[in-house]
């Protein structure tokens, strides 16, 4: 009670802050409320000593009121921790995209070069060392089979989400991505973990699958879409300032992006009433 006390002193203290032209009420006015509300207070706590039943139940929903408001700054305190950390990984991505960039065209260039310097060799004529026919074939098969596997893999979890089993869908996609961490279609199955998550009403969780395939799929398939999601998921979760430098980064860092992706980019920077 004496903490909803200190909330209704801070009120009307801060009541002062509005121009004077705004004032409805002088300070004695002002004065004579926050005496009068403390002596309901003092008779509610008299009334609750000698065991009076309405009292008491005030009392109990008053100190139920007190507990919620205790209990919402704990959670406002602890979303803008994670807000917070989720910036930072988000600054880590947007580092590492710039790098992978880079990284391409100098890769680029040095291919280039050695191709001019090899000729053929470099561009599939014949190869730099010798081996057997046969055993070419053998470790094309291996491959092959290994790919195979994969793939199959990765269809029976895509084929929970399609029919709608999220729980074991989420399931399969996370055996997927342990076993094959670095295969190309663990970018897919990152972001897919994102949505179903998402659906479930996780959206810090599933904030987190969407930077697990930017950072280490930057260039995967579903890169672009894993970025635009990630805009909209930051939205959700109140950080409107944070979505929209994601949302507008999209069109830079994806500039060959389908046109469903910048779509969907340019719908979610208006719900973000971004600028």
């Amino acid at each position: 009670m004496r903490y909803l006390l200190y909330i209704l002193t801070l009120g009307l203290a801060l009541s002062w802050s509005v121009p004077l032209a705004a004032r409805t009420e002088s300070r004695k006015e002002l004065a004579a409320r926050l005496d009068d509300t403390q002596a309901r207070l003092k008779v509610l706590e008299d009334r609750m000593l000698t065991g009076d039943p309405a009292a008491v139940r005030l009392q109990q929903r008053l100190d139920d009121l007190e507990a919620q408001m205790r209990r919402q700054v704990g959670d406002n305190e602890r979303l803008g921790f994670e807000n917070k950390r989720l910036r930072e990984d988000l600054d880590t991505v947007q580092s590492a995209l710039k790098l992978v960039g880079a990284d391409a065209q100098t890769a680029k260039a040095q291919a280039m070069q050695a191709n001019a310097a090899l000729g053929r060799y470099i561009t599939g004529g014949e190869p730099a060392h010798e081996e057997s026919q046969a055993a070419a074939a053998a470790k094309n098969a291996a491959f092959d089979s290994q790919q195979a596997q994969i793939q199959s893999q990765y269809n029976e979890a895509k084929g929970y989400l399609e029919r709608g089993f999220f729980d074991q869908a989420l399931a399969a996609f996370e055996a997927f991505t342990s076993a094959y961490p670095t295969d190309a279609l663990s970018g897919p199955a990152f972001y897919w973990m994102g949505e179903i998550m998402a659906v479930q009403g996780k959206p810090r969780e599933a904030a987190n699958q969407y930077i697990a395939t930017l950072k280490q799929f930057p260039k995967g398939s579903k890169a672009p879409e894993a970025m635009v999601r990630l805009g909209a998921t930051l939205y959700t979760m109140g950080d409107a300032a944070e979505a929209c430098r994601t949302l507008r980064a999209v069109s830079k860092t994806y500039p060959k992006a389908s046109a469903s992706v910048k779509a969907k980019a340019r719908l979610e920077r208006r719900r973000a009433n971004c600028r």
